[in-house]
């Protein structure tokens, strides 16, 4: 059986998906650190490294996703 010839270009698929990986691990780091934020001020006391490390993890997660939406507008 063979098959049929796509009609989206390869290359273009493969950047597709790398967006939708970009967009989904920003949105992945976000909940984790926002998440851990709150148990660490709410429900827990980790310390000043811990916080330190949720944080860095929503500011990677906001650049990822602003990079993202950034380069969506950039390209047609």
């Amino acid at each position: 059986m063979t098959k049929a010839p796509s009609v989206i270009p390869r290359a273009l698929l493969e950047r597709m998906r790398m967006r939708e990986v970009a967009k989904l691990t920003a949105f992945t780091l976000l909940i984790i650190g926002t998440i851990g934020l709150l148990v660490n001020e709410f429900v827990t006391d980790w310390g000043r490294g811990v916080t330190i490390t949720f944080a860095i993890f929503n500011f990677v997660g906001l650049a990822t996703l602003a990079f993202a939406y950034w380069r969506r507008k950039k390209t047609p």
